[in-house]
C-alpha cells in the first residue's frame, strides 16, 4: 500500500504538481475574497442603504443623503467592502444638473463600470477551470513517458521507475482535478449572482432619479 505525506506527494507529482499548487492558492484567494466582497450584492443590503437615501430626498436633506453613500462601505472579517449601488448614487448626486434621461443613460453606464469591478478576479477563475485539467494532463503524459523508460530499462530497478510514473501521472490527473471543479462551481456562481443582483440596482436606480427629478 502506497502512503504519502504532502512531500512524497510533491515529489511524485513533479513539477507540474508544483504549478498546480500555486494555481490551487490563486483559486483559494479569489473565492475567500470574492466570498466576502460579494456580500455588498445581497437585495437587503441594496435596498437597505437605498432606503435611507431615499427617505433624505424626501425631506429634501441632499446633504445627508450623499452623507449615507460615502459612508455605507461594510466590514467583513478582514475586509472594508465598497457599495456598488452608493457609488452609483454618489455619480448620480454629481451629474443631477443632466435631464432624466441623460442621467439615467449616465447611471447605467456606471452601473456597468461597478459590476465589472466586482467582475475583476473571477475571469482567472474560469481560465484556471479551463486549463488546469489540462495541466493535470500534461503531468499525466510525463508520468507514462517515465514509465515506459522504466519498462525499457532491463533490471530489477524498472519496477521503481514504473511505480514512479504511474504514480507521478495519477496524481498529476487529480490534482488537475482538484484545481479545476471548484474553479468552475465558485465562477458559475459569483457571474451568476452579480447578473441576479442587476435588477435591484436598475430598481433603485431608476426610483432615485425619478425622485430628484420629480416635475420635469
Amino acid at each position: 500500500m502506497l502512503n504519502f505525506n504532502l512531500v512524497e506527494m510533491l515529489t511524485k507529482g513533479g513539477i507540474v504538481l508544483v504549478v498546480l499548487a500555486l494555481c490551487s492558492i490563486i483559486v483559494l484567494k479569489i473565492i475567500v475574497e470574492k466570498w466576502v466582497t460579494l456580500y455588498v450584492l445581497d437585495d437587503n443590503n441594496i435596498n437597505d442603504m437605498a432606503r435611507k437615501v431615499k427617505e433624505y430626498i424626501k425631506e429634501k436633506d441632499f446633504k445627508e443623503a450623499l452623507h449615507v453613500c460615502r459612508n455605507s462601505a461594510y466590514k467583513r472579517y478582514f475586509f472594508t467592502v465598497e457599495s456598488p449601488i452608493s457609488s452609483i448614487f454618489i455619480y448620480i448626486f454629481q451629474n443631477v444638473r443632466h435631464t432624466k434621461e441623460e442621467l439615467l443613460d449616465l447611471a447605467f453606464t456606471e452601473m456597468d463600470r461597478q459590476m465589472i469591478k466586482l467582475e475583476k478576479g473571477i475571469g482567472v477563475l474560469g481560465t484556471l477551470g479551463n486549463i488546469a485539467p489540462f495541466i493535470g494532463l500534461f503531468g499525466t503524459v510525463l508520468g507514462i513517458i517515465k514509465s515506459f523508460q522504466g519498462l525499457a530499462v532491463n533490471d530489477a530497478s524498472n519496477y521503481l521507475l514504473v511505480m514512479d510514473g504511474i504514480a507521478e501521472s495519477l496524481i498529476a490527473t487529480a490534482s488537475g482535478l482538484i484545481v479545476a471543479v471548484p474553479s468552475v462551481i465558485f465562477y458559475n456562481y459569483y457571474m451568476k449572482r452579480i447578473k441576479h443582483s442587476a435588477p435591484a440596482m436598475e430598481k433603485e436606480i431608476k426610483e432615485l432619479i425619478y425622485m430628484l427629478k420629480k416635475g420635469e
